[in-house]
């Protein structure tokens, strides 16, 4: 038991991954698949036996209802023949082990639908049915529920032998997850109410969504039985006298001697085990309210959707959109398939033009022509002699301190006429400003096309930080043009 506990959940369905046995639900035709169990889970008998004969054919038939999926070349996709296709797919179901051969005698042929594929089909009929007159039940779920929990010795471990009290207290918590099923499926409920309505074509349908089938629809069950019942302070009460048998370790010892004999484990293993069992029936109660006040915020956004869609129908989109929808889907029924020069007489279609063009969405929006700001580029009349050689001297003290490629290459050239050369900061003097001005801009760039031998410089800079960047203060400082700059040095590599 203490091994079977430690293992996780992928471990236990570890040899089901290893032999494929959920590969088919990952394909493209997974529906397929689908179909073919639940038509061979139908047609088996009491010991899960189907005909072999009879398997191949309700194979075929599900490969005839799906016409549009295509299958792979493995599933039989490249034969035309129906049986072969069949027979394809056949073994693929015997290679997921979803199914099983069995040959009784040389004239008897059956094939096994798997237990595990059994047990796959429920809870793929549970995800894709949400099977809303069951909410019916839930108000009778809940109550139930809080009648058993709120009588005086409903969990007394004096009153329950221990084997009594296991079965009490998982029968309640099945009820309970039942109880939280139903509630997801009313959520669910919901939120296909809400797709429903995002797609509304008229005002009219929005309004119907909204104020008859929205509160007419089997959701509302579940939300009036905890409205209208009164089961909420109930669920509050059942919760606490949950509470109350975890904290009394009586009832824990009970309950942990009723699962110690049922499953035939040590006394430490079962206490542990009771322990869950009381948490997992009080985290089932609480989240009954708790999902109760989610669906209250899932109504909530359905009625502002609901308002937010009818008034961008009436007020911003308007009838007009639609009645020229209806005209053209009307003359489409009608004058399908003709040309505009036909139909010239007939009603309704008296074109004024004789070239017809239809726009329809971006295209059919007005565009504003976008016309750029004229720029005026004459001198001033005011501006003399002095003023223009104001501006050269400006444009030239511009040039002379902007930092070009070509005057980091000269600088190269001068200091490493050669290449794989190398200098540092230590060994160079610099005392202008033009100079460190030349020097900034070898750090801003790593090439640049040399105007004497018509060809690209190329040079990479090592830093001294990179050596002891984790030690600032041994990181060595040059002096150049009375500033201190970090050491580097500059390796001419073309």
């Amino acid at each position: 038991m203490n091994g079977s506990r430690q293992q996780s959940l992928g471990g236990k369905l570890a040899s089901l991954l290893g032999s494929g046995f959920f590969r088919p639900l990952s394909r493209p035709s997974a529906a397929v698949y689908i179909d073919c169990a639940e038509r061979l889970v139908h047609a088996s008998d009491e010991g899960g036996l189907v005909v072999y004969k009879e398997a191949r054919a309700l194979i075929g038939e599900v490969l005839v209802s799906h016409p549009d999926i295509h299958l792979d070349e493995d599933e039989g996709g490249l034969f035309r023949n129906l049986d072969q296709r069949a027979s394809q797919f056949f073994n693929k179901l015997i290679e997921a082990h979803w199914i099983d051969p069995r040959r009784t005698s040389l004239d008897e042929h059956y094939i096994l639908v798997t237990p595990s594929l059994r047990r796959l089909l429920r809870l793929l009929q549970d995800l894709g049915e949400t099977r809303p007159a069951e909410l019916k039940d839930f108000a009778a779920t809940l109550r139930s529920l809080c009648n058993d929990l709120l009588r005086p010795d409903a969990l007394d471990p004096n009153r329950l032998s221990p084997e009594e009290m296991r079965q009490t207290v998982k029968d309640l918590c099945d009820r309970a997850a039942r109880a939280e099923e139903q509630m997801h499926a009313v959520e669910t409920l919901i939120l296909q109410q809400e797709e429903a309505q995002r797609t509304s074509e008229s005002p009219q349908e929005t309004l119907r969504r909204f104020l008859v089938e929205f509160h007419a629809g089997e959701h509302m069950v579940c939300y009036d039985a905890l409205q209208e019942a009164g089961l909420l302070p109930r669920l509050t009460q059942a919760c606490m006298t949950v509470q109350e048998a975890y904290f009394d370790p009586f009832a824990k010892q009970r309950l942990a001697e009723g699962i110690a004999k049922h499953l035939s484990v040590d006394l430490q293993m079962a206490y542990i085990e009771a322990e869950s069992w009381f948490l997992r029936l009080q985290k089932l109660l609480a989240s009954i309210p708790k999902k109760q006040r989610a669906i209250d915020g899932r109504m909530a956004d359905f009625a502002r959707i609901s308002n937010s869609r009818h008034r961008y129908q009436t007020e911003m989109r308007g009838r007009r959109p639609e009645q020229v929808k209806a005209y053209m889907d009307a003359a489409s029924l009608l004058y399908g398939g003709k040309s505009f020069a036909t139909l010239t007489n007939e009603p309704g279609m008296n074109l004024l033009t004789p070239k017809i063009e239809i726009l329809f969405g971006a295209d059919s929006l007005a565009r504003s022509p976008r016309q750029k700001t004229q720029m005026n580029l004459a001198l001033p009349d005011s501006m003399n002699e002095g003023s223009a050689e104001a501006a050269n001297d400006d444009i030239r003290r511009h040039n002379i301190n902007s930092l070009t490629p070509q005057r980091a290459v000269r600088m190269i050239e001068k200091y490493l006429p050669e290449k794989g050369g190398e200098i540092s900061t230590e060994t160079i003097h610099l005392s202008t400003e033009d100079d460190l001005l030349d020097l900034f801009a070898v750090l801003a760039f790593d090439r640049g096309n040399s105007s004497s031998l018509s060809r690209t410089v190329r040079w990479r800079i090592h830093p001294a930080r990179a050596d002891f960047g984790t030690e600032p203060v041994r990181i060595p400082l040059d002096t150049q043009a009375d500033r201190q700059i970090e050491r580097f040095t500059i390796e001419r590599i073309s």
